[in-house]
């Protein structure tokens, strides 16, 4: 019994030690610079952003809005409408988001889990633009945004798309058929 205690008091201690050992060995690389993260150039950011969208959304497809073309990320189920843009890291220019109700409503859209603005726009049935909100700040959460007037789809784009391409209240959103 004494030996099977020495053993685990042992086994801790040498254990214990290793641990502060290798920590220390740790250390002293990253003050030799051997853990150094190499800095990336605005450039290399953007490139390797555009070239990895589609992995944050794969499954787009083609929409007009007010005579713009863009691709959109579709939400069409429940979870989806929930998750929304909600963590993701960026939106591409080209890119909206595309919230695909089914019924008409007044589908109240808020910025939880936001890291970037947004421009939000309310389209009817038939496409008709019903509403617009711009440049939605991820710090208005809690708030919720909502159309006024009974919208079957939200689409949501970058803050700034609006004005850019000159988007208003009554303009159409066209989905192309899939």
């Amino acid at each position: 019994m004494v030996l099977l205690v020495f053993v685990l008091v042992g086994g801790g201690v040498w254990g214990y030690f290793a641990v502060v050992y290798e920590r220390e060995e740790v250390r002293a690389a990253v003050a030799r610079g051997e853990y150094q993260i190499p800095d990336e150039t605005p450039e290399e950011v953007a490139q390797a952003e555009t070239a990895d969208w589609r992995t944050i959304y794969p499954d787009t497809i083609p929409i007009t809005i007010g005579g713009v073309t863009v691709e959109a990320s579709v939400a069409d189920t429940l979870t989806k409408r929930i998750k929304g843009l909600s963590d993701t890291p960026y939106l591409p220019e080209n890119v909206v988001k595309l919230f695909a109700f089914g019924v008409p409503g007044t589908h109240s859209i808020w910025m939880k889990d936001m890291n970037y603005s947004l421009d939000i726009i309310w389209a009817a049935e038939n496409g008709e633009v019903v509403h617009i909100e711009e440049n939605v700040s991820p710090d208005s959460f809690p708030t919720s945004f909502a159309s006024p007037n009974p919208a079957w789809f939200v689409i949501e784009a970058n803050a700034g798309f609006v004005q850019t391409n000159d988007i208003t209240l009554g303009d159409t959103v066209v989905i192309t058929a899939q």
